[in-house]
């Protein structure tokens, strides 16, 4: 009698449960939203920040994230702008400062998506065509610029684009902006760019996602009001393009994020150059990613910034891993450990040392 009680309760709870909504999908981004955090997008005089488990004070940049819990010390003539997730800015005056913003009403406004963790394989080379964009990843422009890495001595590059009955053929070019006459995009609609020579076609690269789509009008709405705010903060031209590639980022719009990016003049700060890193790994570009971080270090090392060099080496550690090149993955953990041991970044040195151990 017990027996076949239990029998039926399990039955019950087993036509509950199928019958209940299931549980959402963690999604990459889904834990950055618990991160409360900021950008410093001006300094004047000395700053350092100490993160909160570090043992001592490193020297604060330009772009570097502030998160509750850290400490920002700047000395008695300086101060420094800080950007909050509410798109409002915050001023430190000289001394010893917490972290200046209230609990965001929004989406996070430092984008720390897929960081560290790129695809494995090379991301093309040789007799094969390569998309450098748009590929995963959202669009606002309806209409936007198409590159792609050409195959040397070829005439001609054929494009088409999965998801419409669009093709054209390229002579002597990398890059083609969407025509007018080509069928509008469609918000709900997954689009993938095929460029394609001889018997050779960019839709050999392995890898799922590795198309686009364009947001519904609310989404869209959303970030354009954001990239307003932004703009109308007055700031320079490089923090404003860090700002609002920062919020296309974290809503998934990587493309455009890069473009905003690389239209800066000059010399790039290391912090832009971190994020291009981020924002080429997350669209499945490793070597581009390569070149910004290795930028980006060459930048830190000349502006004494300790945390960017050891950002740049764990980032460069982790690429060369999944390019397949061990040794120079080997190289670039160790001095990514040697600078978190430095800092006192307990939690990073253990990732490090556990990326370490786990190479061939």
């Amino acid at each position: 009698m017990i027996r076949r009680l239990w029998l039926l309760v399990l039955i019950a709870l087993t036509a509950t449960n199928c019958g209940a909504p299931q549980p959402t999908p963690a999604r990459p981004g889904d834990a950055v939203t618990r991160i409360e955090s900021g950008l410093i997008v001006g300094v004047r005089g000395d700053a350092a920040v100490k993160r909160a488990g570090w043992r001592d004070y490193a020297p604060a940049l330009f772009g570097a994230p502030l998160r509750r819990g850290d400490l920002l010390r700047l000395g008695s003539a300086g101060s420094a702008t800080v950007a909050c997730a509410d798109l409002k800015l915050a001023t430190l005056e000289g001394g010893v400062s917490g972290y200046p913003c209230q609990t965001a009403p929004r989406a996070p406004l430092v984008y720390e998506g897929t960081l560290l963790n790129p695809t494995r394989g090379d991301s093309g080379s040789g007799d094969t065509p390569l998309v450098i964009s748009p590929r995963k990843t959202k669009l606002l422009n309806p209409r936007p610029m198409l590159r792609w890495q050409p195959v040397p001595g070829a005439k001609s590059h054929k494009l088409s684009l999965q998801g419409t009955n669009w093709t054209t053929e390229v002579s002597d070019a990398s890059e083609l902006p969407y025509p007018d006459s080509a069928p509008a995009l469609q918000p709900g609609v997954t689009y993938r760019l095929v460029v394609t020579v001889g018997d050779r076609s960019s839709s050999e690269e392995p890898g799922a996602g590795l198309g686009f789509s364009v947001p519904g009008a609310d989404e869209a709405k959303t970030v354009k009001e954001a990239e307003a705010k932004i703009r109308a903060l007055g700031l320079t031209e490089t923090a404003t393009a860090l700002l609002i590639a920062n919020v296309y980022a974290t809503n998934g719009l990587y493309a455009e994020a890069i473009e905003g990016l690389e239209r800066l003049p000059g010399p790039q700060e290391p912090a832009v150059l971190r994020l291009l890193g981020d924002l080429y790994i997350s669209t499945g570009l490793n070597r581009l990613a390569e070149e910004r971080y290795a930028a980006a270090l060459a930048r830190s090392e000349t502006l004494n910034d300790v945390e960017g060099q050891a950002q740049a080496q764990h980032a460069l550690g982790r690429i060369y891993d999944a390019l397949g090149n061990p040794t120079e993955a080997r190289r670039h953990l160790t001095d990514a450990l040697a600078l978190y041991d430095r800092l006192g970044d307990a939690k990073k040195s253990a990732e490090a040392k556990a990326q370490l151990d786990a190479l061939p």
